[in-house]
């Protein structure tokens, strides 16, 4: 579940070596993580032009400059503003930590969330991905009922997010009905 999850972000946030500003205006890289201040660039390995490791100075820099951009341009237009970039490995292992983390935050605010079925749970953790943990939990009462009575097929219903690709919409929708399919109810 965690190689189809990962895949699946992949191709819904993008894989972006260099910092961009999502549609909300946050500074983002990689697979859709999303660096609050410039403080946090600190964790994020990036490398200069010839190839050495960036210094913390020039990962703030980079981030304040594209923190002046516009906002929700395409990645092009990012990767015209910016010079530090990420190497293959530093954004696989920077998406790995995020689902890691995901997974943690989820277990935190729903303790069954471990026997929900993997479909379910795969959903689950692409809100969070797009939404942040205590989001997903603030933003869709009415669907965490839903996930805590094990009510896949209304959790199919109940998941449309404003603001993202419709396409991804239906795959989170698609992920709740194979979870009713897989707990023998129809959806």
């Amino acid at each position: 579940m965690l190689e189809e999850l990962k895949a699946r972000l992949r191709e819904h946030e993008g894989v972006v070596p260099h910092l961009y500003l999502d549609t909300l205006g946050l500074v983002t890289c990689g697979v859709g993580h999303m660096v609050p201040n410039a403080n946090a660039m600190a964790r994020i390995p990036m490398v200069l032009p010839s190839g050495v490791a960036a210094s913390l100075a020039d990962k703030v820099t980079e981030w304040y400059r594209v923190k002046n951009l516009q906002p929700a341009r395409l990645p092009a237009y990012y990767a015209a503003n910016t010079t530090l970039r990420m190497m293959p490995e530093a954004i696989t292992t920077l998406q790995d930590q995020d689902v890691d983390a995901f997974r943690v935050a989820l277990r935190s605010l729903l303790p069954e969330f471990d026997q929900y079925p993997a479909p379910a749970q795969e959903a689950l953790l692409d809100m969070a991905f797009q939404l942040g943990a205590e989001g997903l939990i603030d933003k869709f009462p009415h669907l965490i009922s839903s996930v805590k009575a094990s009510d896949w097929k209304t959790c199919s219903v109940q998941c449309h997010r404003a603001g993202i690709q419709e396409w991804r919409n239906v795959a989170t929708a698609d992920l709740f009905r194979r979870a009713a399919t897989s707990s023998g109810i129809e959806a």
